[in-house]
């Protein structure tokens, strides 16, 4: 059954890696993850910046570690089996349990320094917001 399992995983993994080359390059690139389990993730942008979804139920706040490190964002955690009755047995199981790990390479419009995170009813977000856009500036030009 474990066995089966982690094929399960497997595939799962090797669909998102085709899925994401299939998109093709955006303001991010995802790496591949790492751990027994890769939660499902959605990435969207808004006017402000972009937003990052992670599925994550049963997992506790505590048990959830996101960090920015040289440029990539990184989503750590895990999710505890906590079925152990006697007497029981499983006939099917589609969730994944265990560590996880995800990284992202942010884009160079990212602000790192004001990412926040909250996790509500299973899901975390996570806000990237983008950097102040500079209209640039004016140069002056003199003459002699």
């Amino acid at each position: 059954m474990a066995r089966q399992h982690h094929l399960l995983n497997d595939l799962a993994a090797i669909e998102q890696q085709l899925t994401q080359l299939m998109r093709g390059p955006h303001l991010y690139s995802v790496e591949q993850p790492h751990g027994a389990w890769a939660p499902a993730v959605d990435i969207y942008e808004t006017p402000t910046g972009f937003v990052l979804t992670a599925e994550l139920p049963g997992v506790k706040n505590s048990e959830i570690d996101v960090k920015v490190i040289d440029g990539t964002l990184i989503l750590r955690g895990e999710r505890h089996w906590e079925r152990d009755m006697p007497g029981e047995s499983i006939h099917r199981l589609e969730s994944s349990y265990g560590k996880f790990e995800r990284t992202f390479s942010l884009s160079e419009r990212i602000d790192a320094d004001n990412i926040s995170a909250e996790l509500e009813h299973g899901v975390l977000k996570v806000v990237l917001p983008k950097r102040g856009e500079s209209g640039g500036k004016q140069i002056e030009i003199t003459t002699e």
